[in-house]
């Protein structure tokens, strides 16, 4: 009964997380990531999904709609955490892809165009701004460490 009780508490969590879990992909990106087979192909769909969310993020707030830019920053986010995990669980340090170099060059200039939009940002996004960018900073240093084995 106890067992019963803890698995109807762990599925209803389960599913108050996915509810609030961003959708990190399109589906054309999913399904290349589901073929893909070498952490290269991996990069270039984490590469462009991260290129389409900054194109979201940059057109939300032209567009005044900060709460959506809010959101989308959190789905950015997470793109950063499954992109780094999956790098860091299965790169092999004696080969590391080219793609890697390239992401976390992407990634060090959106950095640096994300301190100009967050001057020009309202306040209510700014907070949300400065901790995107601490957190891709944090991601893109772990890259460097992973790149130059420091």
């Amino acid at each position: 009964m106890v067992f019963v009780s803890f698995l109807l508490i762990c599925f209803s969590l389960t599913a108050i997380f996915a509810a609030e879990a961003p959708e990190i992909y399109t589906p054309s990106e999913k399904k290349r990531l589901a073929s893909s087979k070498s952490l290269n192909d991996r990069i270039n769909v984490y590469d462009t999904a991260f290129e389409r969310i900054r194109k979201e993020i940059e057109k939300d707030i032209r567009n005044d709609r900060f709460a959506d830019a809010s959101r989308t920053l959190k789905t950015w986010s997470a793109l950063l955490d499954v992109s780094q995990a999956d790098i860091e669980a299965t790169i092999n340090p004696k080969k590391k892809p080219g793609r890697i170099r390239q992401y976390e060059i992407h990634l060090r200039q959106t950095i640096r165009e994300l301190r100009n939009l967050r001057i020009r940002s309202p306040m209510e996004l700014y907070d949300a701004l400065l901790s995107f960018e601490e957190h891709a900073e944090e991601t893109r240093r772990k890259f460097m460490i992973i790149l130059f084995d420091m």
